[in-house]
């Protein structure tokens, strides 16, 4: 931050001494000011004019200075693919501001030749480099498909997560996003959007609501500040699963999934995944004996007086003692643990 502060406040220097120089003679033209010898001097006059930048503009310099380091942060997110066709655009943006300069100077409005160019060229530029960032797998799909995927090897981040249908309609990715477990880039295939806008507009309600949830979780994940992105295969496919398989090849990157049968084919495939459902198990709070905790009784035991509460991730805990507490958060000491082939009960009792 100090460096940038450091350049910007070197820009203003630069402006300032340099609109001192050329502005100030052309004043003393202008208005027939006989000035004194001293202002005649290139030096002092580019020393005025980079105080009255500071004295006018100064108060600017900490909001330019966040503008530029959340400039850069978006970039650094960015792949280099991403960053070569955003300058490409950027250039062609450029060169259509040239030609059309050249054509507003033919006309010879002053308000045309020197204002409206310079509005027009931040316009294209900006319009440029969306296209550019937005449209590289349009782009892309251009090129013969040896060099598309040539440089979408070279490119693209080892790093790269594609995002299965399931993974996203089971929606924990989102808070995964969230707490910035992930790095790289997510990529999403226009033929996982195409399967979860086929479930939302399914008869069964059960499906539809999952279809609709996942388009949600989708438009949340979009709002964040991590890198996604929308990939599209040079051909289609019905299968999805085969689809997300020949993505992961082509941008060497992992699939996140909840689906158990396409990890055994990733695994077979020797591609990397991601299973939301392994995470959640690895990350399941520990409980030891003795441990103490507050829980929600929620329904009756199977024995008399017990009550069952469960854990985050889904344990039970039995109660002893704990009927009269249903629907009731109290603190509860483990007495004992099970493991069955279902999964772990907790024994507990009220800590009084």
């Amino acid at each position: 931050m100090k460096i940038l502060k450091g350049l910007i406040i070197l820009c203003y220097l630069v402006i300032g001494s340099s609109l001192g120089i050329l502005v100030i003679p052309e004043l003393i033209n202008t208005f027939s000011i006989q000035p004194e010898h001293v202002l005649s001097n290139p030096y002092i006059d580019s020393l005025i004019g980079a105080v009255i930048m500071f004295l006018l503009f100064g108060f600017l310099i900490d909001k330019i200075v966040d503008i530029a380091d959340q400039g850069e942060k978006y970039l650094l997110k960015r792949s280099i693919l991403e960053i070569f066709f955003a300058t490409i655009g950027v250039m062609i943006g450029l060169m259509i501001a040239v030609m059309v300069s050249f054509i507003l100077e033919m006309i010879g409005a002053p308000v045309l030749k020197h204002i409206l160019p310079i509005i027009i060229a931040a316009f294209l530029c900006y319009l440029g480099f969306q296209i550019g960032l937005q449209k590289r797998e349009e782009i892309l799909r251009l090129f013969p498909e040896n060099i598309s995927n040539s440089l979408t090897r070279q490119t693209s981040a080892r790093n790269s997560k594609l995002l299965d249908t399931s993974a996203i309609i089971d929606g924990r990715i989102l808070d995964v996003v969230k707490c910035h477990f992930l790095d790289g880039e997510i990529l999403v295939p226009q033929g996982v959007i195409e399967e979860l806008q086929v479930i939302a507009d399914a008869k069964d309600s059960i499906k539809r609501d999952k279809g609709q949830r996942g388009l949600d979780i989708l438009s949340e994940l979009r709002d964040t500040d991590f890198p996604i992105s929308i990939v599209e295969p040079n051909s289609t496919h019905k299968d999805v699963d085969a689809l997300l398989i020949k993505l992961a090849k082509k941008y060497n990157a992992s699939i996140i999934t909840t689906d158990y049968n396409l990890n055994k084919v990733c695994a077979v495939q020797d591609i990397k995944v991601l299973n939301v459902n392994d995470l959640s198990e690895a990350i399941k709070p520990v409980v030891h004996q003795g441990d103490t905790f507050k829980l929600l009784i929620s329904k009756i035991g199977k024995e008399d007086g017990q009550g069952v509460g469960y854990l985050d991730d889904g344990t039970m805990v039995v109660i002893e003692k704990g009927r009269e507490y249903i629907s009731q958060t109290i603190t509860v000491e483990v007495m004992s643990l099970l493991q069955t082939s279902s999964g772990r009960i907790i024994f507990a009792k009220k800590v009084s």
